[in-house]
């Protein structure tokens, strides 16, 4: 923690960290709105009151509720995406791609620690952020369409993500940026089930994993058998027990 000079004493005192009245705001929002309700329900004087904020403060910082909304996702978004493409690399840094079916063990092998990794990163982060998920989720079928189509986007985003990944660096292969990309955006859609289900049973936490990985290789396993039969055959290839 920084130090200040005491004046009086000549000693070094802690400096207290100060959250941001834009933060206090986002935070209140989330706290208020994570049982069962939607931003939109949300008084700027309840909002502000939470927070230990003066009313005036919230347009300091906002427009209105969406405003507030979006710019919650927009934080969590960037954190989420960033921490996915991390975890998609480590394998190339390493030299492993999967177009290279030199050894079809070891690929396979590969290709399922990274889904579990994957699946393990995202179930994390929304045992993390529990209330912002919460809340994000039930505005991706809320009233607002500001956040109704904020939501989309950033699971769209994550989409596009992982698309330009395999694709551009670990090279998946036989299937077309088009078919990668629908393959991609069930997964993710899928992966908000499987986090709502992790965050509501946590008896069943090792198995909702097995579900999503299992979900994960699946839909992979299946694009490249389905576009490039010949390339499973030569490389005689099975499909991993999962």
């Amino acid at each position: 923690m920084a130090k200040n000079s005491d004046d009086r004493g000549g000693k070094d005192k802690p400096v207290e960290r100060t959250t941001s009245g834009r933060q206090k705001l986002m935070e209140a929002a989330l706290e208020l709105a994570a049982t069962t309700r939607s931003l939109a329900s949300l008084g700027l004087r309840e909002v502000a009151r939470h927070a230990g904020l003066n009313p005036n403060t919230f347009y300091r910082h906002f427009k209105d509720f969406d405003d507030l909304g979006v710019a919650m996702l927009d934080e969590l978004g960037t954190e989420l995406r960033a921490g996915l493409r991390e975890a998609r690399m480590r394998p190339a840094k390493k030299g492993f791609r999967l177009s290279d079916f030199s050894n079809p063990a070891e690929g396979l092998a590969q290709a399922q620690a990274l889904a579990r990794e994957s699946v393990g990163l995202v179930l994390d982060f929304v045992m993390d952020h529990r209330e912002a998920y919460t809340v994000g989720i039930r505005e991706l079928h809320g009233t607002s369409p500001v956040m109704r189509k904020a939501m989309q986007a950033l699971l769209d985003g994550v989409a596009v993500d992982m698309t330009e990944d395999l694709l551009g660096v670990l090279m998946l292969p036989a299937v077309s940026h088009e078919e990668l990309l629908a393959v991609a955006r069930v997964i993710v859609r899928q992966m908000v089930f499987f986090s709502m289900d992790y965050l509501e049973q946590p008896s069943r936490h090792a198995e909702i994993k097995r579900e999503a990985e299992r979900f994960i290789l699946l839909l992979f396993w299946g694009a490249i058998a389905a576009r490039a039969p010949e390339l499973l055959a030569a490389a005689k290839l099975k499909f991993p027990a999962i």
